[in-house]
C-alpha cells in the first residue's frame, strides 16, 4: 500500500471541504438587467435619422369587431382569453405625439376599432422598417405569447388581396421570451417583466435600433428580434403588398384583477421608418421549433374506450348522435401555400374541431365533451375546449383543463387512468352541474342561438417539453356526443 505525503492528504481534504461548501452555498444573484427609458430610445432613433410614428397595443375583442362589421368572423376566438394587438392602421386623426398620451386614447382608439365602417385592413412595413414594442409582460398566468400574422396576402397569380390571418413566425412565449426576469432567454421568472420586441425583416434596422436601445440604457439581454421573413412576406405599401397585425395572447391569470388591469393598458408600438437606405440585409428564414416527442397517448385509449361506455350508459335513457373530431385549422406554412384562411393560427397549439352540432333549450339536450386531459400527461401546458357559432366561428362558452382535472374519475371510479381523463357538459342551463358549461344565446355574436348551426373547438398549448405545441399525430382527438330526447 503506497502512503501520500501528509501534505497531499491535506490538500486533498481542504479541496474536498471547499468543494462540499460551494455546493451547499446559495447561488449568487443573477446581475442585475438594465431597464432603459422609452423616451430616450426614440430620442436615439429620432437622431439616428430615423421616423417615428406611434400606435397604441391595446385590448380587443374579436366577437365585437365581429359583430361591428370590421371582420368577417370572430377568427375563432378562444373563449374568455383575452387578447391584444396593434391590429389595423391607425388613422391620421388620432394623434399620438409622445408615448405619454397613450394612457388617454383608448376612447379614440375604441372609437375607430369598433365604430369605423368597413374590414380592418392590417398595416404595410417597408423590407428596411420595423415595429418596435417596449412593454411588460403579463402578470402571472398559465400561458402568454406575441405574434406575427400575414393579414391579407397578396397573391401574384390572381392579382389580389386575400384574408389568410397566417402566423409568419414561432410565438415569442412564456417559455422563449427575453425579459428582465429571462434574461437572454435563460429560465426565471417571465411575468410582469420588461421585454422589447423588434419585428423587422433586415439585419440593419435590427442592429439600428439595438444600438439606440442599449444606449438608452436597455440590456441586450431583453430584447427580442421577432424575424418577418421576407421570402414569405411580401413587404412594401400598397395594394400588390402582404398587409400584417401583431397580437398577443393569454390565459388563465392567478389574480383575475392585476390580469383585467394589464389586458386593459394601452402600450406604446411604433413604426421605425429609417432614414437612409442601407443595401437590405434581410434575415433568413427563421427555423421553427420542432413539434412532437415521439411519445404518444395512445397507451389510454383502452381508458378512454371504457369512459365512452360509461358516458353512454349514465345517459342510456336519452338519444346519442358521436360525431367526428377533426383538425380545423391547418399550420400557417401550409395555409399561405393553399390560400387558406386559418384566423390568426399559431404554432403554440393544434386546433380540433367537432363536426356540426345544434343545442336547443330543452334540459335533456346537451353535448358532453370527454377525452384526454391533455395537460395531465404533460402533452400541453393547459388545454381547452370551446362553444362556436359556425358561422361566426365565434367562440361564447369554455372550459380550461384545470378546471376539468379529475372529472372522469366519477365515471371510472376504480380505474387508475380516470386521473387522465375528463368529461364536462354543454347545456343552457347548467344551475349548479360542475365539469358544466352554459352556452348563452346572446346578446348577439356573444351567444349562439337556439338550435343555430355550431360546433366544439379544442386547443392543448405548448408541449413543455418543447415550447411548441404538440403534434396532433402523438394525441387521441378530444370527442364530442350529442344527447336528446327520444
Amino acid at each position: 500500500m503506497v502512503r501520500l505525503p501528509q501534505i497531499t492528504v491535506t490538500m486533498v481534504v481542504l479541496l474536498i471541504m471547499i468543494a462540499v461548501m460551494v455546493s451547499c452555498a446559495p447561488a449568487a444573484p443573477s446581475p442585475a438587467v438594465s431597464v432603459g427609458n422609452v423616451k430616450a430610445l426614440n430620442a436615439a432613433l429620432e437622431s439616428s435619422g430615423c421616423t417615428l410614428k406611434t400606435a397604441p397595443f391595446v385590448h380587443v375583442d374579436l366577437i365585437q369587431l365581429y359583430q361591428a362589421g370590421r371582420l368577417a368572423n370572430a377568427g375563432g376566438n378562444n373563449a374568455d382569453a383575452p387578447y391584444r394587438a396593434v391590429f389595423g392602421a391607425i388613422p391620421d386623426d388620432i394623434v399620438i405625439k409622445d408615448v405619454d398620451q397613450i394612457a388617454g386614447a383608448q376612447a379614440k382608439v375604441d372609437n375607430w376599432l369598433y365604430s369605423t365602417q368597413g374590414l380592418i385592413q392590417g398595416w404595410q412595413i417597408n423590407p428596411n422598417e420595423a415595429l418596435v414594442i417596449v412593454t411588460k409582460t403579463p402578470p402571472e398566468c398559465v400561458y402568454f405569447s406575441y405574434c406575427g400574422f400575414i393579414f391579407y396576402k397578396y397573391y401574384e397569380k390572381e392579382k389580389q388581396q386575400k384574408w389568410v390571418w397566417t402566423s409568419f413566425n414561432d410565438p415569442l412565449n412564456i417559455s422563449t421570451i427575453r425579459s428582465t426576469g429571462t434574461p437572454n432567454g435563460a429560465k426565471g421568472d417571465p411575468f410582469d417583466k420588461d421585454t422589447i420586441i423588434i419585428m423587422t425583416a433586415d439585419k440593419n434596422t435590427d442592429r439600428l435600433i439595438r444600438n439606440a436601445a442599449v444606449s438608452a440604457g436597455y440590456s441586450e439581454d431583453i430584447i427580442n428580434t421577432y424575424v418577418i421573413p421576407s421570402s414569405m412576406v411580401k413587404l412594401g405599401i400598397g395594394p400588390e403588398y402582404d398587409t400584417m397585425v401583431f397580437g398577443q395572447r393569454m390565459a388563465l391569470f392567478t389574480d383575475d384583477k392585476a390580469g383585467q388591469e394589464y389586458v386593459n393598458t394601452i402600450t406604446a408600438a411604433t413604426r421605425v421608418i429609417p432614414g437612409t437606405q442601407e443595401k437590405l440585409d434581410p434575415f433568413p428564414m427563421p427555423e421553427l421549433r420542432i413539434r412532437g416527442t415521439g411519445v404518444t397517448e395512445w397507451d389510454l385509449q383502452p381508458a378512454l374506450e371504457d369512459l365512452r361506455t360509461a358516458v353512454l350508459a349514465k345517459y342510456s335513457n336519452l338519444a346519442a348522435e358521436e360525431l367526428e373530431t377533426r383538425v380545423w385549422l391547418t399550420e400557417s406554412y401550409d395555409a399561405v401555400q393553399t390560400e387558406t384562411y386559418v384566423a390568426g393560427e399559431s404554432r403554440d397549439t393544434i386546433y380540433l374541431r367537432s363536426d356540426t352540432v345544434t343545442l336547443g333549450d330543452n334540459p335533456d339536450e346537451f353535448v358532453i365533451v370527454y377525452g384526454i386531459n391533455h395537460a395531465a400527461v404533460d402533452k400541453a401546458t393547459y388545454a381547452n375546449c370551446n362553444f362556436y357559432g359556425e358561422k361566426g366561428w365565434n367562440g361564447v362558452a369554455g372550459i380550461y383543463s384545470t378546471e376539468y382535472a379529475g372529472s372522469a374519475e366519477q365515471y371510472l371510479p376504480d380505474n387508475p387512468l380516470a386521473k387522465y381523463l375528463y368529461v364536462c357538459k354543454f347545456v343552457r342551463n347548467c344551475n349548479s352541474e360542475k365539469n358544466c358549461v352554459t352556452v348563452p344565446t346572446g346578446p348577439g355574436a356573444f351567444g349562439v342561438g337556439f338550435d343555430q348551426p355550431a360546433f366544439i373547438g379544442f386547443r392543448a398549448y405548448l408541449e413543455p417539453s418543447t415550447k411548441v405545441g404538440p403534434i396532433n399525430t402523438e394525441l387521441v382527438y378530444d370527442r364530442v356526443i350529442k344527447f336528446n330526447a327520444r
